[in-house]
């Protein structure tokens, strides 16, 4: 598995058989919007111009967008209700999702903010690989991030939703969960990874920089 970040919550998941994009940003974020042909689309908030630029992903992939659950070409996602919304009469639809494709479990949480319920925890707590964002203000800050890390205890974490050149959303930069989750970061332009490779107790932190 290949997994590549654009910034913000979006991401390119490569496997063998499937091209997954998560949360697909617009021109409003700043940076060039993620392209590229995928099977694939998963939006964590389908009414954020920040997430739902599902037009920029060519191939006719096959879009979730919300709660429940889904088997794409033996990529199996659960979408998990994410439980807040800004509209108190609005019908709210967005997610965390658990995506599973050759034997690794990704925890993806979108642009969620509040703390997870034990709920939540109990749905995540087989993942591999978690995607957590950590810029503060529209998102988790970094203290609410580290707990959640701490109870997962994931072999992977991988920190997005935070300060990058070019975004224009207020956020913070990643430094001060860097500094609290007590792992060394490990930067790098891609992550390459096998099942197999998940066998050491100690969680690793990696750091992507943004494709652009």
């Amino acid at each position: 598995m290949h997994i590549y970040w654009y910034g913000l919550s979006s991401f390119k998941i490569v496997t063998k058989d499937v091209t997954i994009f998560t949360d697909p940003f617009g021109k409003a974020a700043g940076p060039t919007p993620p392209r590229g042909a995928g099977s694939l689309v998963i939006v964590s908030d389908p009414e954020s111009e920040l997430a739902n630029n599902t037009s920029s992903i060519s191939g006719e992939p096959f879009i979730i967008d919300g709660p429940g659950e889904y088997d794409v070409k033996g990529v199996v996602v659960r979408g998990i209700p994410e439980g807040s919304s800004a509209k108190s009469d609005s019908i709210n639809n967005k997610a965390i999702y658990t995506i599973g494709a050759e034997g690794i479990h990704l925890g993806f949480l979108g642009n969620v903010k509040a703390k997870l319920t034990d709920t939540q925890l109990e749905d995540l707590n087989d993942v591999n690989i978690l995607l957590v964002p950590v810029g503060n203000n529209e998102v988790m800050d970094a203290e609410t991030a580290v707990a959640v890390v701490n109870q997962l205890e994931p072999n992977v974490v991988i920190p997005m939703y935070f300060k990058t050149p070019g975004i224009t959303t207020k956020l913070e930069s990643a430094d001060k969960f860097i500094k609290e989750v007590g792992a060394k970061a490990e930067e790098m332009d891609k992550l390459l990874i096998k099942a197999s490779e998940f066998t050491e107790e100690k969680t690793r932190l990696v750091l992507l920089k943004p494709q652009r």
